[in-house]
This record gives structure tokens, sequence and C-alpha cells, in this order.
């Protein structure tokens, strides 16, 4: 807790969740790993933090050897505590005798699931699927109809009655 400057009144620090992974010496009995995962809750506990769970994986093989440990019992934690904390948790935990090595990371913080967007009516959602089919040109331009040459009397005409002079 920090006093406050003008009150002399506590103001609360944010306890921020995080996670340890721990791993215990392959020596500490089956029996004996809950005395040890006690041991690292009440360190949790004594720098002000509060232990939410504690899952024990058991005992697997390490990927490369550490101090010439081949495996070792791996213990999964969520817990929150103050930030500025952490550091001394660390430090303690190097000096321990039965866990050799941990890792701390934070935890993001919750968010509210998204919502999802009610479905679009199924005339514009045919609408969309028709602008979407439809062809463009290489250059990202709209299809232009083709020009197709036929032998059209039509045609013709108008061209006639354009050389006339006539409407």
């Amino acid at each position: 807790m920090v006093r406050g400057l003008n009150h002399g009144e506590e103001i609360a620090k944010p306890l921020r969740d995080y996670e340890i992974l721990y791993i215990v010496r392959p020596d500490v009995e089956e029996a004996d790993l809950p005395d040890t995962t006690k041991k690292v809750e009440s360190l949790i506990e004594s720098l002000g933090g509060s232990v939410q769970r504690t899952n024990i994986w058991g005992k697997r093989r390490l990927a490369y050897e550490v101090s010439h440990l081949r495996e070792g019992h791996y213990v999964l934690t969520d817990f929150e505590i103050d930030a500025g904390r952490v550091p001394e948790m660390e430090a303690t935990l190097k000096i321990s005798d039965q866990v050799f090595r941990h890792l701390i990371v934070r935890k993001p913080p919750a968010t509210p699931a998204p919502t999802a967007a009610p479905p679009p009516p199924a005339e514009a959602a045919e609408s969309a699927a028709v602008e979407t089919a439809a062809p463009t040109e290489p250059d990202g331009g709209q299809p232009q109809e083709p020009v197709v040459a036929t032998g059209s009397t039509e045609a013709s005409e108008v061209e006639e009655e354009g050389d006339n002079g006539q409407p």
C-alpha cells in the first residue's frame, strides 16, 4: 500500500493476473510435492498476492538437460499480485532448493467476448453475392459490353438516315 500525499490515506495498487510455471526437482517424492506447492503459494501470499488455482502436471521429461537433471515435476499456478512484487518473488525462487526452473508470465486482461453482428437480410446477402461474382477487368474497372459486328439492317438504316439529314 502507498500512502496518499495529502490525507495519509492508503491507495490500493491494482493486483494483476499472473501465472507461474515451475519445475520441482525430480528427487522430491510425489507425496512431498504438495508441501513444495504450499511453499510457493505461501510466498505469493506473503508478498500480498492471492492464489487462484494450482495445477500439478506431474513428472515429465525435460527438453534438454538442466543441471544434470533430465526430468522434473511441472506445476502451474494462477495468482494475483502487485506488479512491483514480482521481482522479489523471482529472487526468492532463484535460491530455492526444490524449484530449479520457473517462468512468471503476466496474463492479458480479460476482455468481453465480441458480440456477433446480426446476419444481413436475405435480399442484401443475395445482392452482395451477385456483386462479388461479377467479373472485373484486370485493371480493376467494370467489365465492358463486348462489341459485336453484325450485318443488322437497323444499324445501316440509322446511318442512312443520318446521311440524308433527316432525323
